[in-house]
């Protein structure tokens, strides 16, 4: 830690001083550490289960498309012997999937059977604003709303949708509200013969009873983890593939807080694609970060050893999180899955084209924008930032987007359809935080090192969600296609609901 760091940090109440202890239990709780380390285990859960399928939200298109109608409620699912977990979840389905081609035309009538508003964010989606599910576009509890919209042609990839309801999201995400939205290519460069597995990563936290436990302060200030890390809903699931086989690996992290640091024993990765499909060509990595609201897809020839194990990984990895060690998670290894060469013959390689798609640059931009993410403890703030529906509080502390937490309503720019933007992004705080917009993907075009250098990217992507470590600075260029109001934010859970966040309103 910088030692400019370390004061700043101390002054907050971030530190284990009697301050630091009167910031935990502000609001009057008997502790705020209670409940974090008790409950359900890890162990308690069944593991190296064959890997599941997604379930597939039910089509009822009766053409090219998609068409369902699925209820928001909660519903009983059981992950632990014995006893029942109340979450919430998407026509009774732990992360289902919705698969399409680009092109095709959506239709999804939502019934809100929650007792607290709720929207369905279309997570990488190319949409109108108005289908986007943005806060200020909320379904109430009890009343219905259809999505409709098209599929734009260059929006193929794995994209993912989730809730977005300001004040109320920390809980339906950590209640589980999470699904897959899969947009196939027209004409796909990998071949067919590549077998791909979609992965959600999600974690819960839950209580000796087996219901989620309710969030505490430490979850608000570095975003909520829970000891319980699920692959498809299973913990440490199993994935046999033939000796030398090579297939995909498409993951979502899911998670409300937790960093993935990606790691295959063994094995190299080849990265594909990331959140606006794929790369030019493949890049290959020992090792992978992938960010809460981010996607990958990650090419994998097997080893040619037979009936052998190899663990895909999350390593730690320090993020800045804040708090005394024992209630600071995330810095010890996880096993995700584990995957077993079966006993037949070794398959040859499949070799790729040499190029999956081209990515132009954008050019020079023509409005330039800079925004600063930050912290701050208001002197003499007494209790936490409620919500109207809150009991508990939160720290007394806010996450600002240019100074400013956000409030209902706020629009922080202006801008135009079709102009090329470049954003100066600037992590003026102590923790990493990975900052997504709406509406649209940007290329990452410079990114600045410790020294204070600008270098370029190792690689042309398309993204819509990038991690900022502590006092970094990165230069995106982006083109808004849709007029409307889009959001920006940091895509820790916590830290949007506590005022990282603003919009952009753009006009024709």
């Amino acid at each position: 830690m910088q030692r400019r760091d370390f004061l700043r940090l101390s002054a907050l109440g971030f530190l284990m001083t009697p301050l630091a202890v009167g910031v935990f239990t502000s609001q009057g709780s008997a502790s705020p550490f209670s409940g974090f380390s008790s409950g359900i285990r890890p162990e308690d859960l069944p593991e190296n289960q064959a890997l599941k399928s997604l379930p597939r939200l039910t089509n009822q298109a009766s053409d090219r498309g998609f068409s369902t109608r699925m209820r928001i409620a909660p519903t009983e699912v059981a992950l632990v012997e014995n006893r029942k977990t109340s979450l919430w979840l998407y026509d009774g389905k732990l992360t289902p999937l919705i698969e399409v081609t680009e092109g095709d035309s959506v239709e999804v009538a939502v019934d809100n059977q929650l007792h607290q508003p709720t929207t369905i964010h279309w997570h990488g989606l190319r949409i109108a604003a108005d289908q986007d599910g943005a806060p200020h576009d909320l379904i109430k509890a009890g009343e219905q709303k259809t999505y409709r919209f098209t599929v734009p042609e260059g929006n193929a990839g794995l994209h993912w949708f989730h809730p977005h309801p300001h004040d109320y999201l920390a809980e339906q995400i950590a209640h589980s509200l999470a699904g897959v939205f899969l947009v196939n290519p027209r004409q796909d460069p990998v071949p067919a013969s590549i077998a791909s597995h979609l992965l959600v990563v999600t974690d819960l936290r839950l209580d000796e009873q087996a219901q989620v436990a309710p969030s505490i302060h430490p979850d608000w200030m570095n975003g909520r983890e829970g000891n319980l890390v699920l692959v498809n809903g299973q913990r440490n699931p199993q994935l046999e593939v033939a000796p030398g086989e090579t297939f995909r690996l498409q993951m979502v992290n899911a998670c409300a807080g937790r960093y993935l640091r990606l790691n295959l024993q063994e094995h190299d990765l080849q990265l594909i694609g990331t959140d606006g499909g794929y790369l030019e060509k493949p890049v290959a990595l020992d090792e992978l970060l992938l960010v809460p609201g981010q996607r990958c897809d990650l090419l994998v020839t097997a080893s040619e050893s037979r009936k052998q194990r190899f663990q895909l990984l999350s390593l730690p990895y320090d993020r800045g999180r804040r708090g005394p060690p024992m209630l600071v998670q995330g810095e010890q290894t996880e096993t995700l899955l584990t995957l077993v060469t079966g006993q037949g013959e070794v398959r040859p390689a499949v070799e790729l084209p040499a190029r999956l798609q081209e990515i132009q640059p954008l050019g020079e931009p023509e409005i330039q924008r800079r925004v600063d993410l930050s912290e701050d403890m208001p002197m003499g703030r007494r209790g936490g930032m409620r919500g109207p529906h809150h009991q508990d509080g939160r720290p007394p502390m806010r996450f600002l987007l240019n100074g400013e937490a956000y409030s209902p309503g706020d629009v922080m720019f202006e801008g135009k359809v079709g102009k090329v933007e470049e954003w100066e992004v600037f992590n003026a705080s102590g923790m990493d935080h990975p900052f997504h917009i709406h509406g649209t993907h940007f290329q990452v075009v410079a990114i600045q090192n410790w020294k204070g250098d600008w270098h370029s990217p190792e690689y042309a992507a398309w993204q819509d969600t990038v991690n900022l470590k502590s006092h970094q600075k990165m230069k995106l260029r982006m083109v808004f296609r849709q007029p409307g109001e889009w959001m920006f934010h940091c895509h820790i859970i916590e830290h949007e609901e506590m005022g990282m966040m603003s919009s952009i309103r753009i006009t024709d």
